[in-house]
């Protein structure tokens, strides 16, 4: 059965949302999150082959539906918190987020992978707009802007390997990746060269990559926390993923320091160090998050660069653990920031005297995202630095070595001051009817 049977599950929900009149009801919140699970384990089982095979497709899909059920599931108490988001409109922009991520997934064609990330953008920038304020609305305008600028590089790059096969008379199909990498070699090496820049650099843009990342901060730390987990779970490492599918399509010369591989490696380091070091000196905690992302697409980017089995599958690997566990953090700093009416970390101190699964939620999550042992990223982090080991790549690994000790490190150290730094005056546990005002950001 094809997969594209799963976009029907968020356009359904898109449909339905626009033509029910009770949206604000709690319930009808409670059978949005229902249908987005009925629908994600019926995916699963139209895509389980697929899974058993290692499809990047089919594990794709599953992620993505798995982060976007627990988002549903999310948003049902983060719209009580934020009485004056519009329910309708959120799940209605929700829903098309969520299909524009799917798109991403089972997109088989250059051109429509961007056509689907183009969407993304404008589903996402919505929904941060929806938050109500001035941070909210200067926020997804930078996201906008400098989103469309990247991808604007992209079809430039797109545009560049199209007219250089147009001769075939296969119209859009042309740019299906199978039809790529059967016919690459009929693309000049110059234009495959800035055909790769263009691209690399386009799409890095919307995966967040230094020097293209200015806008994740300000948009995933603005963004409603249900839609700040997919943004930095799923849309960056799909985005990223779409890269690497061009990149073994149209292969430039390995001993080229413009092909994709090196591209990917140099630009996956400086995120790496540019994370990392970034983490020292945060005070926003979903800021904090956004830039730990920064770094996690880094280590996503080296893996896919290097491009040997063993590197690949622990690039997926790294997507998988991130995107769950990024997405879990994102939804209890949300609620946290509502708690203590702050998004500072110094503001949200004293969990381990307050609820006991709270606290270890949170201290989980981010030994988890710290690279703990035997958590998720510790595996997949090791593996891409013994592929570094081995292809000699001695000076990325010992870069990456050292950024991934300065994260354990801030990160470890904010934990302890959110579990016992000093107790913040009066924390709340319901936003105040100013924050309500402005969608519940301070």
């Amino acid at each position: 059965m094809s997969y594209y049977w799963s976009l029907l599950g968020p356009l359904a929900l898109s449909v339905a949302v626009t033509r029910t009149h009770n949206n604000a009801d709690g319930r009808w919140h409670k059978w949005i999150a229902i249908w987005v699970t009925v629908d994600a384990i019926a995916v699963m089982a139209i895509i389980q082959h697929g899974l058993f095979l290692g499809e990047w497709r089919a594990i794709f899909i599953a992620i993505t539906n798995f982060v976007a059920l627990t988002s549903a599931w999310d948003s049902i108490p983060w719209l009580k918190e934020h009485g004056s988001v519009n329910p309708t409109r959120y799940y209605f922009l929700w829903a098309l987020f969520w299909g524009s991520l799917l798109a991403i997934s089972l997109s088989q064609n250059l051109a429509l992978s961007w056509l689907a990330m183009e969407f993304s953008t404008l589903a996402s920038a919505a929904l941060i707009v929806e938050m109500g304020d001035r941070h909210s609305l200067e926020a997804a305008w930078k996201y906008v802007v400098i989103a469309s600028v990247g991808l604007i590089m992209a079809l430039i790059g797109i545009v560049f390997i199209y007219a250089s096969l147009r001769f075939q008379g296969l119209l859009w199909t042309t740019l299906d990746y199978s039809n790529l990498q059967n016919h690459y070699q009929s693309i000049a090496p110059v234009v495959r060269e800035l055909a790769t820049v263009f691209i690399v650099s386009g799409f890095g843009t919307k995966a967040g990559l230094v020097p293209f990342h200015t806008w994740l901060p300000d948009a995933h730390s603005e963004a409603p926390s249900p839609v700040s987990g997919l943004l930095s779970g799923i849309l960056l490492g799909l985005s990223l993923f779409t890269i690497a599918r061009f990149v073994g399509a149209v292969p430039v010369a390995a001993g080229d320091a413009l092909s994709g591989s090196h591209l990917l490696i140099f630009f996956g380091t400086v995120s790496i160090v540019i994370g990392s070091l970034a983490l020292l000196v945060q005070h926003d905690v979903k800021r904090l998050l956004a830039y730990s992302s920064i770094e996690q697409v880094g280590i996503m980017a080296l893996a896919l660069g290097m491009g040997t089995p063993a590197a690949l599958t622990a690039g997926l690997l790294q997507f998988v653990f991130h995107a769950t566990i990024k997405s879990s953090l994102f939804y209890g700093a949300g609620h946290l920031s509502v708690r203590y009416d702050t998004k500072r970390i110094d503001g949200i101190t004293d969990l381990a005297s307050g609820s006991q699964a709270r606290s270890v939620f949170w201290a989980l999550g981010i030994l988890a995202l710290a690279g703990l042992p035997p958590l998720g990223l510790a595996y997949s982090e090791w593996l891409i630095i013994s592929q570094l080991w081995i292809q000699h790549s001695y000076i990325v690994a010992f870069l990456t070595s050292g950024s991934l000790t300065l994260t354990f490190a801030a990160l470890t150290h904010h934990l302890i001051q959110n579990l016992w730094g000093p107790a913040s005056p009066s924390p709340r546990t319901h936003p105040t009817s100013q924050q309500r005002a402005v969608g519940g950001v301070v």
